[in-house]
């Protein structure tokens, strides 16, 4: 058995299919079923039932399967004691986000960041939140910032911050109020991320709650082209607080808070449970709390890693 068949292994088990596995160890095919029926006749068992659809790991690979994170986890952690070996920071670090919390936080933290480890080449993406999901299984991501629900158990997480959804629209639209009910958005045009976007859900869901259901005249995924369009008069979306920066907008744009129901949305860094941190994304996820802590109606969660 070597770390190759251990790699394979784990890939096939938490996909559930070679291609896909094959994919995100950017093998071909036929690499991952050699290696995985080596390791199955090297000890004399089987790990996976196979059926047209795929294959489904047995109670042997579930067992298996825990001890493969363990040996994995441990060579991370050995690369890392080599890399902390040196005060110098260099590599590169991947990190991904959605595009929500892509804004003024991201690129604060970016600049900081790139001023405190000038040798750390940086690439930052951002996407659906699926693919955010899948890049980090693939191994495209050293962490993400992500909307935190239940589809995340075999990632590692850290609480981030917490903050209150708020409605928006032009400064008319919206005179004379400080809150609106949720109730009250029918007699608006409403603007609204498609159902691709985990922020749909967590709104339809929170609506669902209270017997209400939104019917939006407009789906838009892109914020920025969401808030352009809530500019005008007779039109209101539904945005975390932290997208909305006044300097983006002078004094047209404006948000309220939204109650009955209030809507909160967490935020988490997230990564493969068998990853061990390197220092570089140590550094950047205390310049990441710094710069959350100037940033207005934001609660932050230095939180445990889960």
């Amino acid at each position: 058995m070597d770390i190759r068949q251990i790699q394979y292994f784990v890939a096939l088990y938490e996909e559930g299919s070679i291609t896909k596995a094959a994919k995100r160890m950017h093998v071909v095919q036929p690499a991952i079923s050699q290696q995985i029926k080596r390791l199955e006749a090297n000890a004399d068992v089987q790990l996976f039932e196979r059926d047209p659809h795929g294959v489904t790991p047995n109670a042997l690979a579930h067992r298996f399967y825990h001890h493969c994170i363990g040996v994995l986890t441990e060579l991370e952690q050995a690369r890392a004691v080599l890399s902390q070996g040196s005060n110098h920071l260099g590599g590169k670090l991947v990190v991904g986000s959605q595009a929500s919390f892509n804004q003024y936080v991201m690129g604060q933290t970016l600049a900081t960041f790139h001023q405190l480890c000038p040798d750390v080449a940086i690439l930052a993406r951002d996407g659906y939140r699926s693919d955010l999901i899948e890049w980090l299984i693939q191994g495209e991501l050293d962490f993400a910032l992500l909307s935190t629900t239940q589809d995340l158990l075999n990632m590692h997480t850290r609480m981030v911050s917490r903050e209150d959804l708020v409605v928006v629209g032009h400064c008319e639209t919206l005179a004379g109020r400080d809150v609106l009910k949720g109730n009250e958005l029918s007699a608006f045009k409403l603007i609204l991320p498609s159902r691709h976007k985990s922020l749909r859900n967590l709104i339809d869901s929170q609506f669902g709650l209270h017997g209400l259901t939104l019917q939006p005249r407009m789906e838009i995924d892109s914020l920025q082209s969401l808030l352009q369009l809530a500019l005008r008069p007779g039109w209101l979306s539904i945005v975390p607080s932290t997208t909305v920066l006044p300097e983006s907008f002078g004094n047209r744009l404006k948000s309220v808070q939204l109650i009955q129901p209030l809507t909160r949305r967490s935020v988490v860094a997230t990564w493969p449970r068998h990853k061990e941190l390197a220092p570089a994304v140590h550094v950047f996820m205390e310049v990441l709390f710094s710069t959350l802590s100037d940033v207005a109606g934001l609660e932050i969660v230095n939180g445990d890693v889960l």
